[in-house]
């Protein structure tokens, strides 16, 4: 394999994770936990919460497009199936996604975000509810990713009524 498909694979797999052989979509869930703390962290170099979620959505769109670009890849010329059990990058996103525009203040309220975001988004991925499972028949990496994106959107619609009531 030459250096780009294994670029490829590597973030495909969130390097390695959905390689584990039992239950690789949650394990791509919980690595997409560090970079959010990640994107968490950088909310500190923008003057403004409008500006870091303008941020925030323009990254996910980004990661959106990379994401399908890197699903496409792995169906067609790495695991050469449709929607290869071992890429959870889409994970990655629908997790994100999830999360998106909650903006958590301290260490109690983004632990609540991380563990809330990822009960509900496992459960909308899991579960594939309505047009959820419709669109991961999709073809060119689009469906591969589109799932969890809705989950992630669904997810995220949930998670900001629950932090509206609670939070």
């Amino acid at each position: 394999m030459d250096k780009r498909l294994k670029r490829i694979r590597t973030l495909a797999t969130w390097f390695g994770l959905g390689d584990f052989p039992k239950a690789p979509g949650t394990l791509g869930t919980l690595g997409a936990i560090p970079f959010y703390l990640l994107l968490c962290y950088l909310r500190k170099i923008f003057p403004n919460i409008l500006m870091y979620n303008s941020f925030y959505f323009i990254f996910l769109m980004t990661f959106f497009a990379v994401s399908v670009y890197v699903a496409d890849i792995c169906e067609r010329e790495i695991f050469q199936k449709e929607d290869p059990q071992a890429v959870v990058i889409d994970e990655v996103l629908g997790y994100l996604t999830t999360l998106a525009f909650i903006n958590p203040v301290g260490i109690s309220q983004t632990l609540w975000a991380i563990g809330l975001a990822f009960l509900i988004f496992r459960f909308f991925d899991i579960t594939k509810l309505g047009p959820i499972d419709k669109s991961q028949h999709l073809k060119m990496g689009i469906g591969v990713v589109m799932d969890d994106f809705l989950a992630g959107i669904i997810g995220n619609f949930l998670l900001v009524c629950l932090w509206t009531i609670f939070f």
